[in-house]
């Protein structure tokens, strides 16, 4: 989401109901990723509480509801692809027993492909900006809200404060990595995500240090061209990259250690994304301008061990009578050794035909992957266990 208006639309347009509150809401989780259940126009919609947004976004077609504003924004999104988007507004939303007023959001229906109802949009960041301070408990799936300063102060003590800054209210944290302390942008958008650095940023580090790149080489279990595949707010996208995997034995995040760390290099943001949630609660306090990570079983350690196993897909060209979706494999990791190549149509997984790419993410997200089945362009059947 591009960020060069968001102080701008919050000033400008949308109001909170109550000036004085604290509720509590059931969330839905996904990846790690928070989905709050709200009412728009009398019925539930599912919005993402995204981080790495300045404002909100609308998955889908404009409705006749939306107001427009007559203004609108550059939006940048994941891929630093570039777009001119008119600005709506959102006349009310009831979340919990709250209503927020004429919430702006841009419009754009080419992430439906990869949402596939699980959501219809996101809050941005600029809820925060309005002072609002914000718990998820992520162990019991609750989002406490409250305009109260000094509401979690109770249970902010005996943890580590983590400011973050950043302009256009997209928070940037400092980390800890084995060679540097980046600033990292902490994006709840980044569903599924752990700890992304670009490839670019590696290669100055190791030109400008020669112990960083001496440590660096030492973590970098591969290296090679691929190609990678990116969804971001206009859709997707397929580009031939250098990519990196590295593992990190430890990166700290506040009082929070997440060890054997796998980072992959083909990314154009260096982020923290949704993964640490489902290990954590995590407090927003919006007058400190601080986050508070809470373990929910108490030890600061994670354990994340998040190896990659080199396989990735994209859709087939339309009507393809072959299959929907297509393998992309890396040599040398786990889908190689398996057997599973680039080109393979993927046919279905643990008995369910494959006809789109909805259902291939639901499924893996929602079951314990057991065995996929695979036609090769040849017409060869392969059953893969996982």
């Amino acid at each position: 989401m591009g960020q060069a208006s968001a102080q701008h639309l919050s000033d400008r347009y949308f109001g909170v109901s109550q000036q004085v509150f604290t509720d509590t809401i059931k969330i839905k989780m996904w990846d790690g990723a928070i989905i709050i259940p709200v009412e728009i126009e009398g019925e539930t919609k599912n919005l993402l509480f995204d981080t790495g947004a300045g404002t909100g976004f609308w998955i889908g077609k404009k409705e006749p509801w939306m107001r427009s504003t007559g203004d609108s924004t550059y939006t940048t999104d994941a891929q630093n692809r570039r777009k001119m988007m008119e600005i709506i507004q959102i006349p009310a939303i009831k979340m919990g027993n709250i209503t927020i007023k004429g919430y702006p959001m841009i419009v754009d229906d080419a992430m439906s492909d990869f949402t596939c109802g699980i959501i219809d949009g996101a809050f941005g960041f600029d809820l925060v900006a309005k002072g609002i301070s914000f718990k998820f408990d992520t162990k019991d799936s609750l989002l406490i809200m409250t305009s109260h300063k000094g509401f979690f102060a109770k249970e902010e003590k005996g943890h580590a404060k983590v400011k973050y800054t950043g302009n256009g209210f997209r928070p940037h944290v400092r980390t800890k990595i084995p060679f540097a302390h980046p600033k990292m942008l902490f994006d709840m958008g980044a569903i599924g995500g752990w700890y992304g650095l670009p490839q670019d940023l590696l290669d100055l580090w190791s030109k400008n240090d020669p112990k960083i790149k001496q440590q660096l080489d030492a973590m970098t279990v591969n290296m090679d061209t691929t190609v990678m595949t990116y969804a971001g707010l206009f859709g997707a996208s397929y580009d031939t990259v250098i990519n990196g995997e590295l593992c990190f034995p430890e990166i700290e995040v506040g009082d929070i250690i997440l060890k054997d760390v796998w980072v992959n290099t083909a990314t154009h943001n260096r982020a923290i994304g949704s993964s640490i949630l489902e290990h954590i609660s995590l407090i927003i306090d919006a007058p400190k301008k601080s986050f508070y990570f809470l373990p929910n079983d108490g030890n600061p350690e994670i354990m994340v061990n998040n190896k990659p196993g080199g396989l990735d897909f994209v859709p087939a060209v339309e009507d393809d009578p072959l299959g929907a979706m297509k393998a992309l494999v890396r040599k040398g990791t786990k889908a190689y050794e398996k057997g599973i190549r680039t080109g393979d149509y993927l046919v279905s997984i643990n008995g369910t035909p494959i006809t789109c790419q909805c259902d291939y993410m639901l499924l893996t997200r929602q079951e314990s992957v057991k065995r996929y089945v695979f036609r090769t362009p040849e017409g060869e059947i392969k059953e893969i266990a996982w």
